[in-house]
């Protein structure tokens, strides 16, 4: 996970705010996500934490556990794209280390307006 999760990461969760922080976990966890995704394989985790940055979105919390984290990322709605208003968006990304099986990333993402 060290190398998952880079120090820009970590310098941006500690400067959020933690009044937007605690409305956010309070907006995803009131509602079902808008997608859900299971992934099986060893490399799933990596691509989807990489498409997530290159999106825009932010670590905002990260709950690392003995062979699992959970993680959320966030991206603020920044005026409109092409006439459409952006809207923010919330990833949750969980990952489970198995010693039998192939690595489970579930990906979880909420549209907030």
């Amino acid at each position: 996970m060290a190398t998952l999760i880079t120090s820009q990461d970590m310098d941006y969760m500690k400067a959020f705010p933690a009044e937007q922080k605690l409305k956010i976990m309070r907006e995803i966890m009131s509602r079902s996500p808008t997608a859900e995704r299971d992934f099986e394989g060893n490399t799933y985790c990596v691509k989807t934490i990489l498409k997530l940055r290159a999106d825009g979105l932010r670590l905002i919390d990260l709950q690392p556990q003995e062979s699992a984290f959970t993680s959320v990322w966030y991206r603020k709605k920044n005026g409109s794209l092409l006439g459409r208003a952006k809207t923010e968006v919330a990833a949750m990304v969980v990952w489970e280390c198995s010693a039998h099986d192939d690595d489970v990333t579930t990906v979880k993402i909420w549209q907030i307006i």
